[in-house]
């Protein structure tokens, strides 16, 4: 992920991180302070210093894209100037309310979308992740390389479907590991 948001600020892009959770929010910002990644947390209350910034990793919550009109604002904006990637920190275990984001995000055409999954993630564990990790190790797999395919993909949102599934009333939580804790009782 942060990769990903270096390698846009060198090509002139701005690279903006949505997190799903709270607790995920102040990891990423965390990370970003210490090891010295340019960052601007955005709120409902911070957008509007927001647009000064350049050379930045812009950081905010997903569910800013459906409930901030100044958010949209400040992406149209940006988007106007250039290339925008935005990078997601795993996926929203519910398909549904990801779904609802990316539709809006669908009106930036010159956007980038790219996901940050890591297999400790605990959408993972319903499905034998420790099992897949091993797996990964006996391959030689490293444990900062990525793995892209459509069927990694697939299966992916096959699982979160499957999770939607047995989700009958949500429950909001501040990290992913509470989310699952409090929505997939055994």
């Amino acid at each position: 992920m942060i990769t990903e948001a270096l390698k846009a600020i060198t090509q002139n892009q701005v690279p903006v991180i949505f997190c799903y959770f709270e607790d995920t929010i102040t990891e990423v910002i965390a990370f970003l302070t210490s090891t010295g990644v340019p960052h601007f947390h955005l709120t409902n209350d911070s957008i509007g210093e927001a647009s000064g910034k350049n050379n930045v990793v812009l950081v905010c919550d997903a569910s800013l894209i459906s409930s901030s009109s100044g958010l949209t604002g400040l992406l149209r904006t940006i988007s106007s100037g250039g290339k925008i990637q935005f990078l997601f920190i795993g996926h929203y275990p519910l398909p549904a309310k990801e779904n609802k984001i990316l539709e809006k995000l669908s009106s930036y055409p010159s956007a980038e979308i790219t996901f940050c999954s890591s297999i400790d993630d605990p959408s993972f564990e319903p499905f034998g992740a420790d099992r897949i990790v091993a797996i990964l190790d006996q391959l030689g797999l490293k444990e900062d390389e990525c793995i892209e395919h459509s069927m990694v993909s697939k299966a992916m949102a096959n699982a979160r479907e499957k999770i939607a599934s047995m989700v009958k009333h949500e429950v909001v939580a501040k990290s992913e590991g509470e989310w699952f804790l409090k929505n997939m009782k055994k």
